[in-house]
């Protein structure tokens, strides 16, 4: 009698360990090692983020992106370079962040928004942004993403 032996089954993975995944927002080029001994760095794909970061990189999209810029999907996005253009003021702070809270609830739907905080910087005329999010999916209460809205853009802190 024979017997067949399968010993290829174990280099695949048995189950994935994150649930979301996105390439990071430097696309960046990730490099291993080919071989320990002579250190030779091999090109192996572009670097990703996962989850939490995953999520960051959708809210960084979200912010950065105006509506018209995607082509597929031209609702996309938030024009808070407006914001900038109009004078900082804290009418102006509440207006960006109620723009704010119906973007990320329209363009991400993975997260609850806990609490948003605008602070007004008059004398470098910005503003600084605190989030405070929840993801369900992944168990999170508290995720905090503060960035600031400058005349460069925005950009995370």
């Amino acid at each position: 009698m024979s017997s067949i032996v399968i010993t290829e089954l174990n280099k695949f993975p048995k189950q994935r360990d994150y649930t979301y995944k996105d390439l990071e927002v430097d696309l960046q080029i990730n490099y291993t090692k080919k071989k320990p001994l002579n250190g030779v760095n091999e090109q192996s794909d572009i670097v990703v983020d996962y989850d939490a970061a995953a999520i960051k990189n959708s809210i960084f999209n979200i912010f950065t992106t105006a509506p018209g810029q995607k082509l597929l999907n031209p609702t996309f996005g938030l024009n808070l370079l407006y914001y900038l253009f109009t004078g900082i003021t804290e009418e102006n702070a509440r207006m960006l962040g109620d723009t704010i809270l119906k973007g990320i609830t329209k363009f991400e739907p993975r997260v609850t928004v806990d609490y948003i905080n605008i602070t007004t910087n008059y004398e470098n005329q910005e503003y600084t942004i605190d989030l405070f999010l929840s993801v369900p999916s992944l168990n999170i209460k508290g995720l905090q993403i503060k960035g600031t809205l400058a005349e460069s853009g925005y950009y995370f802190n």
